[in-house]
């Protein structure tokens, strides 16, 4: 049993030496997730700024064509009202200039005000298309650098990981089963190298006869609070790697 918990405790070494790796690969991919969701953003934002300048622009040109063939129709209605010869016809005529007349100016007004808005739209689209430009290049050269970082890691985790699989068989499947859902939790350790009666992951006392039996390493022990796994410091260190409370890895 004793070479069984020297197993179980170099294991948990390698894991500890491994968290920091595990660590990076998890929370890096992530970063990069969530910078390229940002830049998505601002994409999506371009193309609705985009759409709408497209469309205040098409308003603004039918309005111009309007203009224009007002303008059209108001020199008729005064060739209209020069070639009269009642004063019925001489005020019919004068009603279409005017009403010409009015809607020149109403087109005008309004192509005044889409104009207006159109500046507005293009400097918010300037200044998105700058975020956007700059965004996506440090997502590229943040991704590149994160390419190479990751490769790194991962071959410096492969190294410190050698020979896990085989201290896995050599422990008992119930314990590295329990062992791996214990590595889940976000607040205590998996296990705790103790040289006292203290738990090194929830810094309780334990019970007398419980550190008696773990220096006696007979068999596989749970703290009662954390319920972490417990091994006797002294069998710890006589398997190589760091030695230490495990690191605890989030979820």
């Amino acid at each position: 049993m004793r070479e069984k918990l020297k197993s179980f405790a170099k294991l948990a070494k390698i894991d500890i030496a491994a968290a920091s790796f595990d660590e990076e690969l998890r929370d890096v991919p992530k970063r990069l997730e969530e910078m390229e969701g940002d830049v998505a953003m601002l994409e999506r934002l371009l193309e609705a700024e985009r759409a709408q300048i497209d469309e205040a622009e098409s308003i603004k040109a039918m309005r111009v064509a309007e203009i224009a063939e007002r303008n059209e129709a108001l020199s008729k209605a005064k060739a209209k009202a020069g070639r009269a010869t009642s004063l019925r016809e001489a005020d019919a005529a004068e009603r279409e200039v005017e009403a010409n007349r009015r809607a020149i100016v109403e087109r005008k007004e309004q192509v005044a005000k889409i104009e207006e808005t159109l500046e507005a739209k293009r400097k918010t689209f300037e200044e998105r298309s700058a975020l956007f430009q700059e965004a996506k290049g440090d997502f590229e050269k943040d991704k590149s650098e994160a390419d190479t970082r990751l490769e790194a890691v991962r071959s410096e985790r492969e190294k410190v990981v050698v020979g896990r699989d085989e201290l896995v068989e050599a422990v008992p499947r119930r314990v590295v089963k329990r062992y791996e859902k214990l590595r889940g939790r976000p607040k205590y350790d998996p296990i705790s190298f103790i040289s006292d009666g203290t738990c090194t992951s929830c810094h309780q006392q334990l019970p007398p006869q419980l550190f008696i039996d773990i220096q006696r390493a007979e068999d596989f022990h749970n703290c009662p609070q954390c319920h972490a796994f417990i091994i006797f410091k002294e069998i710890a260190d006589e398997v190589d790697g760091p030695s230490g409370p495990a690191a605890t890895e989030e979820e």
